[in-house]
């Protein structure tokens, strides 16, 4: 086997680094070559947080490519990379021990070091019966810190003043579009920080001013957003890392710290975890996730099983699934069509046990379980296809157990956020599109048979609307009149592990228009120093794992077309203004210009 090792600065005093230890640690479980190989590139990698480890293997080459290992990659990186070496790769081997030696470096160097990973003694499981009442107590107790009105508002001005750009205030104010020499950009009308993820941070950073000695931890990544969560990194927050088997490492937290629960919420067993622990709880989680956690409570209430359409191993759904009883995860129309025939009883049970047995509770029998339902949803997963999917099992329950039986076997909640739509139907609208909502062969087939019976699922609810606090948070303004003729290319702004901004790029492909998904402004036009028409970018092939350590990104050269051109501008969720006007102000400064 042969190793090359390519690292900068490496005559430095590395075999004294702090993060070689820790690189050792990792690579203990190979052996022989392997081993060395892992030594070797995590000692060299140490000083300078950039290695380029290549393994040549008898089976074939592995390499990884060069990367910015940084805090705020860690847990994604050390994941992925053991999870590749799990599976035989020897290149993971010795890029694993790089990565965490050269994360290490960093963090010593600011006076941070990484939690190392340490047994921790049984997650406790509350009784899911009185997950309720458990969360009522906990909320009402002295642990869980609430903020005042001023301080909130203090927050939100203060998040404002290090998040906003007043390139994008002016855009907004000029019809969400800007010409600047030959370039005009056009903006989404919804875009970047939703309410719930602006209400998130601000609450973070108030954390840190109210408690300045205090240790703080984060249960997750605050948000999907690595320049957010390195930012609070450098306010000394911590995160609690996750172990190679999916678990998290609790062990550093203390009687007595702060732990901040992320907007996307934290299963009831981890705030057991919390209150045993005896530390003060900021629960950042956004309303529009704790109105969903409410609606499972609904279903369970009546002995109703929950289907939550989202992601099994969404760190949001993670948390709602934690209130139910009895629950099944769906992330898609098909699958949902897939539960659907079988409540009508067609499939074979060994078949649906195997599919979905990620994604369904403990002990769950679906040919009992499924007779009583209640649909809720994750916040990011799409409206129209969530909405569809509460029909759907109406319809089918309709028809097994009659109309007039339907109250006693389905509960409809409107729980969808929409947020994640309407930065969608945005995108759509910036390209002279519509969004189509998904179709259902299986429910036009049910509605066919079912004319003029009115479902519970579309009555009218009161309906989560975030636009309006997002416009009085991020300014005003009209939308021009005038429709761009051509979208030449899109830029588009946001966490490379952010599902929510990965489905913007999706559109953009969609309709045919050149699009380019970064995590920052670093990725435009810097070589050697000097802006350059070049942007590094996340194509959709690569995974956000992959993408989180620079592995599969794609380096365009002249993206930016000769003559006029007309630029689409839009971010995710979890995306401040700040790191969008950055973006633009890259891309002007290719052709000398400024705004």
């Amino acid at each position: 086997q042969a190793v090359l090792v390519h690292s900068h600065n490496f005559g430095h005093r590395w075999a004294h680094h702090p993060g070689f230890a820790m690189a050792a640690s990792d690579a203990s479980s190979a052996t022989g070559p392997v081993m060395a190989a892992a030594l070797l590139g995590g000692a060299l990698g140490c000083n300078l947080g950039r290695s380029f480890v290549a393994v040549a293997a008898p089976s074939g080459s592995h390499s990884l490519t060069p990367g910015r290992a940084s805090a705020r990659q860690a847990p994604a990186a050390q994941q992925h990379l053991r999870n590749e070496a799990s599976r035989g790769g020897v290149a993971a081997a010795a890029g694993l021990a790089g990565v965490v030696a050269a994360v290490a470096g960093q963090r010593s160097r600011g006076s941070r070091r990484l939690t190392a990973a340490a047994a921790e003694p049984g997650m406790p499981v509350v009784d899911r019966a009185t997950t309720k009442q458990f969360r009522r107590d906990l909320v009402k107790s002295e642990q869980y810190f609430k903020f005042g009105r001023t301080q909130m508002e203090g927050a939100m001005d203060q998040l404002k003043s290090v998040s906003g750009s007043d390139l994008l205030t002016q855009i907004r104010q000029n019809g969400f579009r800007l010409t600047v020499g030959d370039i005009t950009f056009v903006l989404a009308e919804s875009y970047g920080f939703c309410w719930g993820v602006e209400r998130a941070v601000a609450m973070a950073y108030e954390a840190r001013n109210f408690f300045p000695e205090k240790n703080i931890w984060v249960t997750n990544e605050i948000i999907h957003n690595p320049s957010v969560n390195e930012n609070l990194s450098e306010k000394g927050m911590k995160f609690v890392q996750t172990r190679s088997d999916g678990s998290k490492d609790y062990s550093g937290v203390k009687q007595g710290d702060v732990v901040i629960l992320p907007a996307f919420g934290a299963s009831i067993d981890e705030m057991a975890l919390l209150k045993e622990r005896n530390v003060q709880i900021v629960d950042t989680t956004c309303p529009w996730v704790s109105k969903v956690w409410g609606s499972v409570e609904k279903s369970k209430d009546k002995g109703h099983t929950a289907i939550i359409h989202g992601k099994y191993d969404h760190e949001e759904t993670v948390a709602t699934k934690s209130f139910a009883q009895k629950y099944i995860v769906l992330k898609n129309m098909a699958e949902a069509e897939y539960v659907a025939q079988y409540m009508l009883g067609e499939g074979n049970k060994e078949e649906f046990m195997k599919k979905f047995s990620k994604a369904m509770s403990p002990d769950f029998d679906p040919d009992v379980d499924l007779d009583r339902v209640g649909v809720a949803n994750q916040t990011t997963m799409l409206k129209g296809e969530t909405e569809l999917i509460g029909k759907l099992f109406e319809r089918a329950l309709i028809k097994k157990f009659g109309p007039q039986e339907i109250n006693d076997h389905f509960m409809s909640f409107n729980t969808i956020c929409d947020a994640t739509q309407e930065r969608q139907d945005a995108m759509y609208k910036m390209f002279g599109a519509e969004y189509e909502a998904p179709k259902s062969d299986l429910y036009a087939d049910l509605e066919g048979e079912q004319v003029g019976i009115s479902l519970l699922s579309t009555k009218e609810q009161e309906k989560l609307e975030s636009r309006k606090m997002e416009a009085e948070s991020k300014g005003g303004g009209e939308v021009t009149a005038e429709v761009p003729k051509k979208i030449d290319l899109c830029i588009v702004i946001g966490g490379y592990n952010s599902s929510n901004t990965t489905h913007l790029l999706e559109i953009a492909e969609e309709e045919h228009v050149p699009g380019y998904h970064i995590d920052c402004a670093d990725r435009i036009g810097i070589a050697g120093g000097e802006a350059t028409n070049r942007i590094q970018h996340k194509p959709l092939s690569t995974l956000p794992a992959q993408a989180m350590l620079d592995e599969g990104l794609e380096v365009t050269e002249n993206f930016l077309p000769e003559g006029p051109v007309t630029i689409g501008v839009t971010s995710g969720a979890s995306t401040p203004d700040k790191m969008v006007g950055e973006a633009l102000r890259r891309i002007l400064a290719i052709r000398g210009l400024e705004a």
